[in-house]
C-alpha cells in the first residue's frame, strides 16, 4: 500500500508548492484580507440622532444595493424609520415654511421653497432686507449673499425678456446662493463670485458668468441641490470643479457618496481605470478606498471574482467552484503556512535531486 501511493508524494508536493506561490504571487500584487466592507449603520445612525434624514436617506441607500447591507434586518428598521420621519405632513409643512423664510432647509422640501422664492424675487428681496438690517445694526453683512441677491434681481428681469434663455444663470445664482447660507461654498469661489458681480453689476449684464456658471448648472441638473454643494465645497478651484462635473455626470446621484466613502481619493482613482464598468466601481467603493486601489491593481475581473461578485462574469461550475476553493484559501491561510510548504517542498526535491546525483556517482565506481 506504502508503494502505491508513493509516486504521488512527489506530484502532491509539487501542487501544494505551485498553489503556496501563486497565493503569494496573488498578495504581493494586492492582499485581498486587507479590505473589509464599510458598515453604514453606525454613520446613519449619527445621522438620524442628529436630525439629518436626507443625508442618512442618501448615505444608507447607497449601500442598499447590495446583499451584505440589504440582507441584514437592521437596514430595513433603519430605512423605514427614515422614510416614516420624512413623509410626515407636519414635518414637510415645517420644512416648506423654513423654506421660504429662511432660505435654506436640510430637507428636500425646504430647498425646493428656497430655490422657488428665489424665482419669484421674493428670496432675493428678503435676503438684501437681512443683510440690510444687519449692516443697519452694525453687524457683519455677508457681502457674497448680497452679491448674489444683486444678481438674482438682474438674472429674474433678464429671464423674463430673454423668453426663459438666462434660466440656468438664475438657477446656479440661487444654487449658489443657498450654499453660501449653509456655508458650503469655498472661499476661491466667494471671491471669484464678488470679483463677477461687480463686472455684471458695471455693465447689466450676466454675460461674464455664463463660464463659471455652466458647471454649477450641470452638477445641479445631474445630482440635486444636496450633492452639488457637497460636491461644491470639495473643489479647490475651476478646473476641479468642472472635473467633478464629468465625475457627476458619470455616477449620478451617487457620485457624493462614492467620493465620501473613498475619502475623497475616488476622483484619482477613477481616472486611471476609464473603462471599467460603473457598477464594478461602486461596488469596490464599499470597501473603501482600498476597493478602488485593489481594483486598479488586480483588473476588474480578477479582482470582482477575488470579492465574489462576479455574477456579471460567465463561468462554468467547476470554473466557479474552483474558484470559490482559491478565494478561500486566498484569505484563510497564512503566509507562514505558505512559506512553510515551499520550503518544505523545496528541501524534499532537492533531497530526491541529492540521492538520485549520489546514485548516479557512486555506481560506475562500484562496478569497476
Amino acid at each position: 500500500m506504502r508503494y502505491l501511493f508513493k509516486p504521488f508524494i512527489p506530484l502532491t508536493l509539487l501542487l501544494l508548492v505551485s498553489l503556496s506561490l501563486f497565493i503569494l504571487e496573488e498578495r504581493k500584487t494586492f492582499d485581498i484580507r486587507t479590505l473589509v466592507h464599510i458598515d453604514p449603520f453606525p454613520h446613519t445612525k449619527q445621522l438620524i440622532d442628529e436630525k439629518r434624514y436626507v443625508e442618512a436617506h442618501e448615505y444608507l441607500s447607497y449601500f442598499m444595493a447590495y446583499t451584505y447591507v440589504n440582507k441584514n434586518p437592521e437596514s430595513k428598521k433603519l430605512f423605514e424609520a427614515i422614510e416614516l420621519q420624512r413623509e410626515n405632513y407636519l414635518y414637510k409643512a415645517e420644512k416648506f415654511l423654513e423654506g421660504i423664510t429662511k432660505g435654506s432647509s436640510d430637507e428636500d422640501i425646504g430647498k425646493a421653497s428656497a430655490i422657488a422664492s428665489d424665482f419669484l424675487v421674493i428670496g432675493d428681496l428678503r435676503d438684501l432686507s437681512i443683510e440690510g438690517k444687519h449692516y443697519i445694526n452694525d453687524e457683519k453683512v455677508d457681502n457674497v449673499i448680497v452679491a448674489l441677491s444683486s444678481l438674482g434681481l438682474i438674472a429674474t428681469a433678464t429671464t423674463a425678456y430673454s423668453l426663459g434663455t438666462t434660466a440656468p444663470i438664475k438657477t446656479s445664482i440661487s444654487v449658489l446662493k443657498y450654499g453660501k447660507r449653509v456655508n458650503k461654498i469655498p472661499s476661491w469661489l466667494n471671491q471669484q463670485l464678488l470679483t463677477q458681480a461687480k463686472i455684471s453689476k458695471e455693465t447689466n449684464s450676466l454675460e461674464n458668468l455664463k463660464t463659471m456658471l455652466q458647471p454649477i448648472y450641470k452638477l445641479y441638473e445631474k445630482v440635486g441641490l444636496n450633492q452639488t454643494l457637497e460636491l461644491l465645497k470639495k473643489s479647490k478651484n475651476f478646473k476641479e470643479l468642472k472635473s467633478l462635473t464629468t465625475f457627476s455626470s458619470r455616477f449620478g446621484k451617487k457620485s457624493h457618496i462614492l467620493l465620501q466613502t473613498t475619502n475623497y481619493k475616488a476622483l484619482d482613482h477613477i481616472k486611471s481605470m476609464p473603462h471599467i464598468q460603473n457598477k464594478n466601481l461602486l461596488y469596490a467603493s464599499t470597501y473603501g478606498e482600498r476597493g478602488l486601489i485593489g481594483l486598479k491593481k488586480m483588473g476588474e475581473n480578477r479582482f470582482m471574482k477575488r470579492v465574489g461578485f462576479a455574477a456579471n462574469l460567465t463561468k462554468t461550475t467547476y470554473k466557479g467552484n474552483l474558484n470559490s476553493l482559491f478565494n478561500y484559501l486566498l484569505r484563510k491561510i497564512p503566509n507562514s503556512i505558505l512559506y512553510g510548504i515551499i520550503f518544505l517542498g523545496l528541501f524534499y526535491f532537492i533531497s530526491k535531486i541529492f540521492t538520485v546525483a549520489r546514485k548516479r556517482l557512486w555506481l560506475p565506481l562500484l562496478s569497476k
